[in-house]
């Protein structure tokens, strides 16, 4: 019988972590098919989709509207704010190809950040997207 190192174990284990780290979003977002990519920091999310920018902008916008009360919205600059339950959400967008758009969402109440608030409409997007 071969035995089995460390490194062998722990890999499963990592993967795990990491999924369980990153909170529910993600292992949502991995069933999502237009979703390239998937970043989440401090203070905000970062999904990147291979979708036309039209699209995205409008699954945003519509997310968003179902999401909280609209402040402010210029597609020309590609963003979106919005109040949710005293928490304000900014949704950036910006262009990375002709066929994927990057889409960042920070979501802050009395300046502190909610990174729940902003992975759960994060997730939203995505599915409206995918």
């Amino acid at each position: 019988m071969r035995r089995r190192g460390v490194s062998q174990w722990l890999g499963p284990f990592w993967v795990a972590a990491s999924i369980g780290m990153a909170g529910c979003a993600a292992a949502a977002l991995m069933s999502v098919g237009a979703v390239a990519g998937y970043a989440i920091s401090r203070d905000r999310v970062e999904l990147t989709v291979e979708r036309p920018y039209a699209a995205v902008w409008t699954a945003c916008l519509e997310e968003t509207k179902r999401f909280g009360r609209l402040q402010e919205i210029d597609e020309r600059l590609g963003q979106i704010q919005a109040l949710s339950q005293g928490t304000h959400v900014v949704i950036t967008l910006e262009r990375v190809t002709e066929a994927s758009v990057k889409i960042v969402v920070k979501a802050r109440r009395h300046l502190l950040p909610q990174i729940d608030v902003a992975q759960r409409l994060a997730t939203r997007i995505a599915r409206r997207v995918g």
